[in-house]
C-alpha cells in the first residue's frame, strides 16, 4: 500500500521567458542605510515616488550612541555594506545616508569608497546634497536645525559656513542616540522649525536645513514652507533630490518643496 504521506512526484514542464534588455531597464539607485535609522527607506519612497526606479538598499553597522568616534568607525564598514549589494550590479546613482558621518569621513573620501567597490556612475552625501540645494535656491542665509550633539553640530555649521553659506541661527534637539532621535515627532520638528525661524529676529532667512536622515521631515515640509514663506530643506529631501538629479529621474514636485519645483 502507497504511503498516503508520501508526496506524489510530479512532472515540471520547462516554460519559456525572456529577460529584459539593459536599454528597458529603469533607474539603477542605490542607498546605504544606517543600521539605526528608522526614517530614511519611508521618506524616500515619498520623495522618489513610484516612477521608473528600482531603489535597492543595504545596512551599515553603526552605534546608536552618535559621537565622532562611533560616525567615523564607519569607514572601515563600507566593504562588509557594500558587499551586500548584488554582485556586479550597475548603479545610476548611490546615496550613503548618514548627514554626520559624511562631513567627519569626508565628502569626496566616501565618494571615493564606494566606487572602490562598486560599479557607481555618481556618488552623493546629504552634505554634497544640501551644499548644492541651498545653491540651487539661490539660498545664503539660513537657518540649521540638527538633532546632534552640540560639537557635531558645530562642525556642520562651520563646514557650512566654509561653503559659504551664512549660519544666522541655530539649535539642536542636542539627543545623541539614533532610536530616539528616529522617533522625534512630525509636529514637534515642525515647532523647531518654527523657533528656528523666529529666532532670526529681524535678519532674513533664504532657507532652512533640517539635519539628519533619522528625521521625520517628509509630512511637515510643505506645511513648514507655507508657513514661514521661505524653503525648507531636509537631509532626506536633499539627498533623494540629488540622487534623482543625478541619474535623470523626473520626480513629481507636489507636497515636496521649493528644492524639487
Amino acid at each position: 500500500m502507497m504511503d498516503e504521506n508520501r508526496a506524489a512526484k510530479i512532472a515540471f514542464s520547462r516554460l519559456p521567458f525572456d529577460v529584459i534588455a539593459p536599454q528597458d531597464l529603469p533607474l539603477q539607485l542605490g542607498l546605504v542605510t544606517l543600521e539605526t535609522d528608522l526614517t530614511i527607506e519611508n521618506e524616500f519612497r515619498y520623495f522618489l515616488g513610484d516612477g521608473a526606479l528600482s531603489l535597492i538598499h543595504t545596512r551599515i553597522a553603526c552605534d546608536d550612541q552618535v559621537t565622532a568616534d562611533n560616525l567615523t568607525m564607519m569607514e572601515d564598514r563600507f566593504a562588509e555594506a557594500l558587499s551586500l549589494f548584488p554582485p556586479k550590479y550597475a548603479f545610476d546613482a548611490v546615496g550613503y545616508g548618514c548627514t554626520s558621518a559624511s562631513l567627519l569621513i569626508g565628502e569626496d573620501n566616501v565618494e571615493k569608497i564606494i566606487k572602490s567597490h562598486i560599479d557607481a556612475k555618481h556618488v552623493t552625501t546629504p552634505m554634497t546634497a544640501v551644499k548644492r540645494g541651498l545653491s540651487k535656491l539661490g539660498a545664503r542665509n539660513i537657518g540649521f536645525l540638527a538633532p546632534y550633539i552640540s560639537d557635531i553640530s558645530q562642525k556642520m555649521c562651520d563646514d557650512l559656513s566654509s561653503a559659504g553659506f551664512n549660519v544666522a541661527t541655530a539649535a539642536s534637539f542636542d539627543e545623541d542616540r539614533d532610536s530616539i532621535v528616529g522617533c522625534i515627532s512630525p509636529s514637534a520638528i515642525m515647532a523647531a522649525i518654527t523657533a528656528v525661524a523666529n529666532d532670526a529676529g529681524s535678519a532674513s532667512l533664504d532657507a532652512i536645513f533640517v539635519a539628519c536622515t533619522s528625521l521625520k521631515c517628509a509630512p511637515i515640509i510643505a506645511e513648514a514652507e507655507a508657513k514661514l514663506g521661505i524653503p525648507v530643506i531636509s537631509s532626506n529631501s536633499a539627498l533623494a533630490w540629488d540622487m534623482a538629479r543625478l541619474s535623470g529621474l523626473t520626480v513629481g514636485a507636489a507636497g515636496k518643496g521649493a528644492l524639487y519645483s
